[in-house]
């Protein structure tokens, strides 16, 4: 009954949110217009259409750091591969209700794959989206510091500051992560003693610990985090400047897109579906000094959402190729779900480096 109600409030809290972006639109004939001019010839479809292939590249990046997580562990992998499971994955971010998420089916078609390695499976999950994360904050970070805060609004100085705030931390965690030491020290038993909590701090310290033994590794998949989120956001900017031509520039994109991917990682919804909209769109009204309209705010992040849907339907190529199989490994994956989230907290006791990552 518990997963029957979180399901649905994961349909209603996206559904709610996007029928208030559209009511808002529709009360206002000024907005209606607005919108209408997108279907005019005042669009410049090529600028949407690169925009789709920036958030294409930024996809793929997310990809091949997958797949450098995964061999820097020593599971032999092919890149093909982590294309084919990433856009599955993509594609299930959005359409596993109630059911297996996309990070959830990775890991275990790549644990299903090496059973000998499945904690080390499971931790190349946690990583890439720890990493991901981090890189959101440090890229909004570093444009925030383009922006005078003398003369910003109260709601941008105060952002800017939380940014800040949460890269310099999480610089001085990974930091202190790294160290040999902190693997038996008393922070780290005591973060792991947090009720609720421990076992995330758990999962991600043993992660960790496992990584470490590759620093290369780590760096060149950091500088492709940080192409990921840079390249969304170009690909946001291609995508308003095609749309209107008034509209926010690029630094101020590269705030409003990565912060409000940030929102769009909070669980309540599949794919951030309701939730990175609205973020958007108060952003993209909030962020920039000139003014923009809340109409071209609302159409931008319908029509970025529609991007990040162009990309699923990559995916939905791949599952109806494959459906038979697809469905099967989901089903194995759902059931496999309460083992598959306590395996990372062993990888970093049980995993033995080998003498070179296999790449493929």
């Amino acid at each position: 009954m518990k997963k029957h109600l979180l399901t649905l409030l994961r349909i209603l809290v996206p559904a709610a949110i996007l029928v208030y972006l559209i009511w808002t639109i529709a009360r206002d004939p000024e907005n209606v217009e607005a919108v209408r001019q997108i279907f005019s010839s005042r669009t410049r479809w090529g600028m949407v259409a690169l925009a789709f292939g920036f958030a294409l590249s930024a996809l793929s990046l997310t990809f091949i750091r997958w797949y450098l997580l995964v061999i820097s562990v020593g599971i032999p992998f092919h890149l093909k591969d982590a294309f084919r499971l990433g856009f599955l994955g993509y594609l299930l971010n959005f359409v596993g209700l109630g059911g297996v998420g996309g990070d959830l089916f990775k890991g275990y078609m790549l644990a299903k794959d090496n059973p000998e390695k499945r904690p080390e499976a499971v931790s190349t999950i946690i990583m890439d989206r720890l990493i991901g994360l981090y890189a959101l904050f440090v890229v909004t970070s570093a444009a925030a510091s383009t922006i005078d805060l003398e003369t910003a609004k109260p709601a941008i100085r105060t952002m800017a500051y939380v940014v800040h705030s949460v890269s310099i931390a999480g610089l001085f965690g990974m930091s202190l992560a790294l160290l040999p030491g902190f693997a038996k020290g008393s922070l780290r038993d005591f973060l792991e003693g947090i009720p609720k909590l421990g076992h995330i701090f758990k999962r991600i310290f043993a992660s960790v610990r496992m990584y470490r033994r590759y620093p290369r590794y780590l760096v060149v998949i950091a500088v492709l985090s940080l192409g990921v989120h840079s390249l969304f956001s170009v690909a946001a900017y291609f995508l308003a400047s095609g749309l209107f031509e008034h509209h926010p520039t690029l630094l101020e994109m590269m705030v409003i897109t990565p912060l409000a991917m940030v929102f769009a990682a909070i669980p309540l919804s599949p794919g951030g579906m309701g939730t990175l909209e609205l973020a958007i769109t108060e952003l993209y009204v909030t962020v920039p000094e000139e003014e923009m309209s809340k109409a071209s705010a609302i159409t931008v992040a319908l029509g970025f959402r529609a991007l990040t849907i162009g990309l699923a339907f990559i995916g939905a190529v791949f599952y109806w190729t494959n459906r038979a199989s697809v469905d099967r490994s989901m089903a194995e994956a759902t059931a496999e779900e309460e083992n598959l989230e306590h395996l990372a907290e062993t990888a970093g006791e049980e995993f033995e480096p080998s003498e070179e990552p296999e790449a493929r």
